[in-house]
């Protein structure tokens, strides 16, 4: 009975921040937008001379993962150009300073424990297959799949959401960040019939 109870409060713990997150009605009309579809197929291999650069990309994804979840909201917003458009369940965010703002309170680890606390419910992000592709010396786009996990009070944990994500990032000064980020996530309401992003065709027209 008790782990049932706990179990409850920490659906209800995670329910909430997120209902917090869908926003006003209309924040994730954007999703219902069919975008083009993406350069295919993307290179098999990291072009001549771009090593350096794909590494770069993939390490500011995960450096922008690891400050999500630690809820280092700082790291967070410089991962994005001054200028960056955010595309996420809250709606559309203009700017890195909007983006701040807006993630203001996202994820478990903005939430506060009790001084007591010896546990904690945690909220992880977890990268999949990732493609990029460079675009112009210093512009690259890529699609890619990420996971959500969530630990339970029982010691068991879950998949809690799944999508992807399609991004643009940008070259300033030596240093890559996202130009632009689109978050679709299969359990919320940011999400779409198809993606040509993807190479997905209609599936109403097969």
């Amino acid at each position: 009975m008790k782990t049932t109870i706990l179990g409850l409060l920490a659906c209800a713990a995670l329910a909430a921040p997120a209902a917090a997150q869908i926003g006003a009605p209309g924040a994730t009309d954007w999703a219902k937008k069919i975008q083009p579809a993406a350069k295919s197929p993307f290179p098999p291999m990291v072009p001549q001379g771009r090593a350096e650069d794909y590494v770069s990309i993939v390490n500011l994804m995960n450096t922008y993962l690891v400050a999500l979840d630690a809820g280092d909201i700082e790291t967070y917003a410089m991962v994005f150009s001054p200028d960056a458009n955010f595309y996420w369940i809250g709606g559309v965010e203009h700017g890195r300073d909007n983006i701040r703002k807006g993630l203001a309170n996202f994820g478990t680890g903005r939430q506060k424990s009790p001084k007591d606390a010896t546990d904690r419910l945690r909220f992880i992000h977890t990268l999949g297959s990732q493609r990029i592709d460079f675009t112009g010396p210093n512009t690259a786009h890529d699609v890619g799949m990420w996971l959500g996990f969530t630990n339970q009070p029982d010691k068991t944990f879950r998949t809690a959401e799944f999508g992807h994500y399609e991004d643009k990032y940008v070259r300033i000064g030596g240093r890559w960040y996202f130009s632009e980020r689109r978050i679709y996530n299969e359990r919320l309401s940011n999400k779409a019939l198809f993606y040509p992003e993807l190479g997905e065709p209609d599936p109403r027209e097969k």
